[in-house]
């Protein structure tokens, strides 16, 4: 079992480190940067409020947001697949306990709150740790079929969720399980279910 850290740690030690780079390349402090992780689109005609009142161009504020979006989706990917382990303190208990990656699917990791929340939970106080490496394959399946998906998502592909596991089981083969194309899914596509949205970038 790897050390745990928390959450407000995980873009710098975990995640990729390309774009984590490029982000706090746009502020001198670390903590602004991980607001900008789950900073909403930015408004094209007023983009100083995305960099809170600093100055910057409508493009440097949309080039951000798809950072810190890929970032906040990697991890969301990671922490659904089970490859990261999270506990927080239950709003509801007021207890810690382990947050199930099954949840990950209706929760959002909060870096500079250090918290997650959803419609009806609330976690505080997040601690994660990297899952041991078990199986080699199945990381390798699921990459590829992320990097599938985002290349039907470039390609303007608008079939729905079904569809597509249905072509990607004729790609991939059996191995392909709901669990993994589900979780690929999400982290293409950052949503569950429906048809996936055109890229617009």
């Amino acid at each position: 079992m790897s050390e745990s850290v928390s959450l407000r740690e995980v873009p710098g030690r975990f995640l990729d480190q390309r774009r984590w780079r490029a982000l706090r390349e746009f502020t001198s402090q670390e903590l602004v940067a991980l607001t900008y992780i789950n900073a909403p689109y930015p408004d094209e005609e007023y983009p100083e409020n995305f960099f809170w009142g600093r100055s910057g161009s409508a493009e440097d504020a949309i080039r951000c947001y798809h950072m810190g979006r890929s970032l906040l989706q990697e991890c969301r990917y990671r922490l659904n697949a089970g490859q990261f382990v999270a506990s927080g303190v239950d709003r509801s208990s007021g207890r810690r306990r382990t947050i199930s990656a099954n949840e990950w699917v209706n929760l959002w990791p909060m870096f500079a709150t250090n918290t997650a929340t959803g419609p009806d939970q609330v976690f505080d106080d997040i601690k994660i740790f990297q899952a041991e490496r078990r199986n080699t394959s199945h990381e390798t399946l699921s990459s590829e079929c992320i990097a599938w998906l985002k290349e039907q998502r470039t390609a303007g592909a608008g079939e729905k969720k079904t569809t597509l596991y249905e072509y990607a089981r004729h790609r991939f083969g059996n191995s392909l399980t709901h669990a993994i194309f589900d979780a690929a899914y999400l982290a293409a596509f950052a949503r569950r279910r429906g048809r996936p949205k055109k890229s617009s970038i």
